[in-house]
């Protein structure tokens, strides 16, 4: 949404005719109030999803709402990949900390967990294409160079 962090409803996104992303609001302390309910619904119901993508600020690090989304995933044994976003605005010190924070989490409390972090920044477009390049794979979408 504009302003960030504000989305109130589920939009879904059809990139062209190869799958459809979609855009859930946070569970921070903005989130809507029917957020458990929304999410857990789609979350469960839904059969053809591939992989959910959960969005975790490079500057705070996981928070205990992120533990919370993490253990929902982990119960509906839903596969998923953690993206440390905006981290432009993370010093290196600050930057590495979480980051190997968030490895050490995976590695020790996750089973459906992708575990390679992916780190991107929207302003300066770093990560972006390999995030791409994975959506597309997981997706079906990435063509495969031949074995000759």
């Amino acid at each position: 949404s504009s302003p960030q962090g504000h989305t109130k409803k589920m939009n879904f996104f059809k990139v062209g005719k190869y799958f459809t992303l979609v855009d859930m609001p946070g569970y921070g302390y903005r989130a809507p109030q029917d957020f458990v309910e929304m999410v857990e619904a789609y979350l469960q119901e839904r059969q053809n999803l591939k992989r959910t993508f959960l969005l975790v600020d490079g500057v705070v690090g996981l928070q205990k709402t992120d533990h919370i989304a993490v253990e929902m995933l982990e119960e509906f044994g839903i596969p998923y990949v953690m993206v440390l976003t905006k981290i432009d605005r993370a010093s290196k010190g600050l930057l590495l900390k979480n980051v190997l924070e968030i490895q050490d989490f995976v590695k020790e409390k996750t089973q459906g967990c992708f575990p390679q972090l992916f780190l991107v920044s929207s302003l300066e477009f770093s990560g972006v294409h390999l995030l791409r390049c994975f959506v597309a794979h997981v997706t079906g979408n990435l063509p495969t160079a031949e074995a000759s």
